[in-house]
């Protein structure tokens, strides 16, 4: 059995500048064995089918700075496993909309030096299924997907979504936890939600022996993980 920290969504570069101390806190805390990112650690902002931000950084640079973001989370959580996010395969989609296979890409160890990394589509791990959670939507839309799967699920996706939601029967007992994210909301790359009022959770869960914990992430004015109390790389 394992004692699991799930990191939300990153959306690197424009990571809140918190998030990733909040993470280590929360390993050190439990004395969690396993990482599992949960999908879009990369935001690719400047690589996308949607018009980019104007006051965001263009292609090249936001690769260095992504690189450069990378090396951090690397080198904190080095045998971490990444379930693919939509943001994560941008270049590929990319690619595959003028039909250049995959086979003259790099994977995605090589493009971020990430040797150790495992870059998979889902993952089990003590009967909990977790996976990016793209396609998924609602106001709960990892219960949902546990309904569907038949089992507990973990996943992101979905930023304004957070929180652990269960479900019972005769004989067994089952969860579907929406991790959250860590994205900075003041970025430029999230200039397009301004207007939407539902906001995102910062947050992060620990499973241990396929049971969940939700931690959201004190990070208002005042707070521990508030952005004023860390530099920005």
């Amino acid at each position: 059995m394992s004692r699991v920290l799930v990191i939300g969504d990153p959306h690197n570069p424009p990571c809140h500048p918190g998030y990733r101390a909040f993470c280590k806190d929360l390993r050190r805390k439990h004395k969690t064995d396993t990482t599992v990112i949960i999908g879009d650690i990369c935001d690719h902002h400047a690589i996308s089918f949607h018009a980019a931000n104007p006051m965001c950084p263009g292609p090249d640079d936001e690769y260095q700075l992504t690189k450069q973001m990378m090396h951090l989370w690397y080198k904190d959580f080095s045998d971490a496993i990444i379930t693919l996010g939509n943001h994560d395969r941008r270049v590929l989609r990319l690619a595959e909309s003028v039909n250049i296979p995959p086979q003259y890409l790099r994977d995605y160890n090589e493009v971020w030096k990430t040797p150790k990394w495992k870059w998979v589509e889902d993952i089990v791990i003590d009967d909990v299924y977790y996976f990016h959670g793209e396609g998924r939507g609602g106001l709960y839309p990892a219960f949902n997907a546990m309904k569907d799967y038949l089992m507990s699920v973990c996943m992101g996706h979905c930023h304004a979504q957070a929180g652990i939601k269960w479900r019972a029967n005769p004989s067994k007992r089952t969860f579907g936890m929406d991790v959250g994210c860590g994205i900075d909301i003041d970025a430029y790359q999230f200039a397009y939600g301004k207007h939407i009022a539902a906001r995102p959770i910062l947050a992060a869960g620990v499973i241990i022996d396929g049971y969940p914990q939700h931690f959201i992430m004190p990070c208002g004015t005042g707070e521990k993980y508030h952005k004023s109390n860390f530099k920005k790389v």
